[in-house]
């Protein structure tokens, strides 16, 4: 897929662009259940199927363009 990107907004914040859209948002935050680990927490905008955490920062990108490919409302 292509035209998704980022772009950091805070030190631990990014938003997501589909072509030059905003789609959605990816937060950086500790790992409760592991101590000293870090999940990302993916949400794209209207999306009822709700935020998805990914623990491994490799597969950000790779989740995203699912979540997006696979929206509800994506034309």
């Amino acid at each position: 897929m292509t035209g998704i990107t980022f772009k950091r907004i805070a030190r631990h914040e990014w938003r997501v662009y589909q072509d030059g859209d905003i789609v959605g948002d990816v937060l950086r935050m500790p790992d409760i259940l592991k101590r000293g680990a870090m999940l990302f927490v993916i949400h794209l905008d209207e999306d009822f199927r709700g935020p998805v955490r990914v623990h491994d920062c490799n597969r950000v990108r790779e989740v995203t363009e699912r979540m997006v490919r696979t929206h509800p409302f994506h034309g």
